[in-house]
């Protein structure tokens, strides 16, 4: 359940973060870089390199706080001490990603990587995810593997698991 739940809230990040920036946000870390006309989407047929952080917090009753990482905050709660110190788990991420946004406000190319570091009444564990798009040499076109459209996982590991994506190379025995 608690992979299920992290894959997905993996999932979101990347897709929330192209609807935020969608939303007339820019892209963290890409302020006047590649984005000439300061519109707040990177310029055509460049690739922009990203790097930031994000916290996601909960709770056992359900509630949830989110820092996006780029000055927008979801949740249910104000704040991370509003949540149940008891039952409080902890989720810090670190996103890198190398992108070419096509312009318009969605990563159209590149590569995203996630990592997740869990701690506390729920999870204590380790989370790494590489996503790869089609333009990607280490894309492989494989539907186990697909996130998105033609984004797919090339690494997926989490702690005590490896890589939970199924290998290209096969075991001969």
């Amino acid at each position: 359940m608690k992979k299920t739940i992290l894959t997905l809230f993996a999932v979101s990040v990347v897709f929330l973060m192209a609807i935020g920036v969608y939303a007339a946000t820019t892209v963290p870390g890409q302020t006047g870089r590649y984005d000439k006309d300061n519109n707040g989407i990177p310029d055509v047929g460049r690739y922009v390199n990203g790097h930031y952080y994000s916290l996601y917090a909960y709770d056992a009753q359900g509630d949830w706080y989110w820092d996006l990482g780029d000055g927008r905050v979801q949740g249910t709660v104000s704040s991370v001490e509003a949540l149940d110190s008891e039952t409080l788990t902890t989720c810090d991420y670190v996103v890198n990603y190398q992108a070419d946004f096509g312009n318009d406000p969605y990563m159209n190319e590149g590569w995203i990587q996630n990592h997740i570091n869990c701690q506390g009444y729920d999870d204590n564990g380790h989370y790494n995810y590489l996503i790869v798009s089609q333009s990607d040499p280490r894309y492989t076109g494989n539907p186990d593997w697909s996130v998105w459209g033609t984004w797919e996982y090339h690494v997926l590991s989490e702690t005590g698991n490896g890589n939970i994506v199924r290998s290209m190379r096969q075991v001969h025995l």
